[in-house]
């Protein structure tokens, strides 16, 4: 057993793919304890303390960011009650929002409903898996908060270093390069923050985003990514990466924060810094200075190997990524100019376009209706259509 892990083991961390002709993985052992060079171990507690993340975001959500929202004027959405039909929920699981017209038809003779009734029924059951907006408000202060410490942080870990200001040296003497305390803490700390959102999709099921699996595999790709990077010593590029991406996310979240809270006016001066600083990050210095050194500079002091050309070909297809969502943003910007105002999230997630007064709608008078027409179905009494008709 042990000889076939062993195997495995060779296999999935061949040096020829993941180091090439240039380095083994005995050059990444110091004897030297001045010396720190990375160790995959290590990195393993992101995934304890990515855990820890959760209880530290809850805290700060329910002491300092539910009482914030409040004191702005949003408020918790009121429970959505919906009586037990079976039938109609297995038809929702099975084909959420797009039930064919055959399928309603069968539901309607066995329920013994109206299709409007049973329409409204869909209605009431899609809007309460959808964010509030107190619940979207709350998840981008989080992320406000974190991007915000993490920029500052990166900033001050990379200022002294050389690879910042003169970006060849990310690969000068490479693979033994020496790696410090604090940039061993930025690399943690965005790895855990990476399985803590990953671990806050999977913990709360209570509302099903549309792009939940998009998500998924958008955080599982950049924990791979950085764990390949830690494991290759391609620290200093990925430091830089790191830090790059996290300028604009603030701004993005606070963006989104305002235009929650119906702040209008400090969601358009916070989008137009957005904009600026999206731009600059991602469709100047990212290509400029990062793309630059991992596709040009990099070919006099590295020997590149196959793991470096997947690497290098995922940086080209979120420089793609980057322009599209750079497209999306400048449509918002656009809108701003021939509607007058902001009308839909920056890069939102909700699961559909349904209007937050429609999920505080009072939803007794689909309640009452559909409490007594389960209650009849149970007791084997066909309902009549006046007690069924909803009111609206």
């Amino acid at each position: 057993m042990e000889t076939i892990w062993n195997r495995c083991q060779e296999f999935i961390w061949n040096e020829q793919f993941w180091l090439g002709d240039d380095a083994r993985w005995e050059d990444f052992v110091s004897d030297d304890p001045s010396v720190y060079y990375p160790k995959i171990s290590h990195m393993n507690w992101s995934i304890v303390i990515g855990v820890l993340l959760l209880f530290v975001r809850y805290m700060i959500e329910s002491i300092l960011i539910k009482p914030l929202a409040h004191c702005l004027g949003l408020r918790e959405r009121k429970l959505i009650y919906l009586p037990d039909l079976p039938p109609l929920e297995a038809a929702y699981r099975t084909y959420r929002s797009k039930i064919p017209q055959s399928e309603i038809e069968k539901l309607l003779k066995q329920l013994n409903m109206t299709e409007k009734q049973v329409q409204r029924w869909l209605f009431k059951r899609r809007l309460r898996e959808v964010p509030s907006s107190m619940y979207k408000f709350t998840e981008c202060s989080w992320q406000f908060l974190f991007y915000t410490v993490s920029f500052s942080y990166g900033l001050y870990a990379l200022w002294d270093k050389p690879w910042l200001w003169v970006t060849v040296n990310c690969w000068v003497g490479w693979p033994k390069q020496h790696i410090d305390n604090d940039i061993f803490i930025l690399y943690l700390l965005e790895l855990s923050f990476y399985w803590s959102l990953l671990f806050d999709i999977f913990f709360k099921r209570d509302y099903q985003k549309k792009d939940k699996k998009e998500m998924i595999m958008h955080h599982l790709a950049t924990i791979l990514l950085v764990y390949f990077s830690w494991a290759c010593n391609f620290v200093r590029g990925g430091s830089l990466i790191l830090v790059l991406h996290d300028a604009a996310d603030p701004w993005l979240n606070i963006t989104k924060m305002f235009k929650y809270a119906k702040y209008q006016t400090m969601c358009e001066i916070s989008f137009v810094i957005l904009l600026f600083v999206w731009i600059i990050s991602r469709l100047v210095v990212f290509p400029i200075w990062i793309l630059n050194t991992t596709a040009v500079e990099i070919h006099d002091y590295v020997t590149t190997f196959p793991a470096y050309w997947f690497f290098n070909g995922l940086l080209l297809v979120l420089q793609l990524l980057h322009i599209m969502w750079t497209y999306l943003i400048l449509n918002i910007a656009f809108q701003k100019f021939q509607t007058g105002a902001i009308e839909k999230d920056v890069r939102s997630e909700s699961d559909d376009e349904l209007s937050e007064s429609s999920a505080s709608e009072d939803s007794s008078s689909v309640q009452r209706p559909l409490i007594e027409q389960t209650s009849a179905l149970s007791n084997g009494v066909r309902p009549r259509k006046t007690i069924d008709k909803f009111h609206h």
